[in-house]
């Protein structure tokens, strides 16, 4: 339990800084402590060890990474997502998140793979579909009450109206893309991320057409973005944040390349 500790801390304190910042934070963390930590050298550090429960000690994450042999033809398949070092790392978090059902952010600069992160993640898990929303500096509430519309069915109950997916038994995991794109309204709120706000503290929302509450059920919410330095980005309030963990996904490092 205690290298477990030292394990969340690195990722829930270390979640948002790049790689490097990240292995540095993990040694500063291993030299801090009397806890057993794996002799870490000049080329690796403690992030890229994992605690595996079978024996309690910690092992490099590369044991762990499967060897892949792809067929030619698949080499410019955009669905086939090679297992590294980093995809394990990230999995293992966002696996985390997701059986805690709750709202998440994967940052990152174009290209490092957040959106196929996610996937291949949510293909290990078979009780949950996938829908994705493309925000943009125009996105309003109205672009997620649509996608329920088409998703989800709304029944009337004892406890008053409640909005679940049409597939029963199935979690509905919405993939907002570019969520910090959303330009802020004239008091500086950004309208749709406060909508989100809502239905995450809230669980539901009221409908605009009868003024009835609706509740949520079986319904979460993913986010994914460019870091907020880049040009059109918002940043997004800590309002929200403070819901949503986050993880940056940095650039593969050198072992994921090799």
């Amino acid at each position: 339990m205690t290298k477990w500790l030292m394990f969340s801390a690195i990722w829930g304190i270390g979640g948002s800084m790049n790689l490097a910042i990240r292995s540095e934070f993990s040694n500063t963390i291993a030299d801090y402590t009397d806890i057993e930590t794996p002799a870490c050298g000049s080329t690796m550090s403690l992030i890229d060890y994992e605690v595996q429960i079978s024996d309690q000690k910690w092992h490099p994450w590369k044991e762990s990474v499967p060897v892949l042999d792809i067929e030619p033809n698949q080499v410019t398949d955009a669905d086939v997502v090679i297992t590294t070092v980093d995809t394990n790392r990230h999995q293992e978090v966002l696996c985390s998140w997701l059986s805690e059902k709750r709202p998440f952010l994967l940052c990152g600069p174009p290209g490092s793979g957040k959106t196929m992160t996610l996937m291949a993640t949510l293909k290990k898990l078979t009780d949950m579909e996938m829908v994705f929303i493309n925000f943009s500096s125009s996105t309003t509430p109205e672009l997620i009450l649509k996608t329920f519309d088409c998703y989800c069915e709304t029944k009337k109950t004892n406890h008053g109206f409640i909005m679940s997916p049409t597939q029963a038994s199935k979690w509905l995991v919405i993939f907002c893309d570019e969520i910090n794109l959303p330009a802020a309204d004239k008091y500086g709120t950004q309208v749709v991320i406060t909508f989100l706000r809502q239905m995450t503290e809230q669980n539901g929302f009221y409908r605009t057409s009868d003024k009835q509450w609706v509740s949520l059920e079986r319904i979460m919410f993913v986010g994914a973005c460019n870091p907020p330095t880049d040009v059109g980005r918002q940043v997004m309030s800590d309002r929200f944040l403070r819901h949503a963990p986050l993880i940056f996904v940095d650039f593969p490092g050198p072992e994921s390349l090799k």
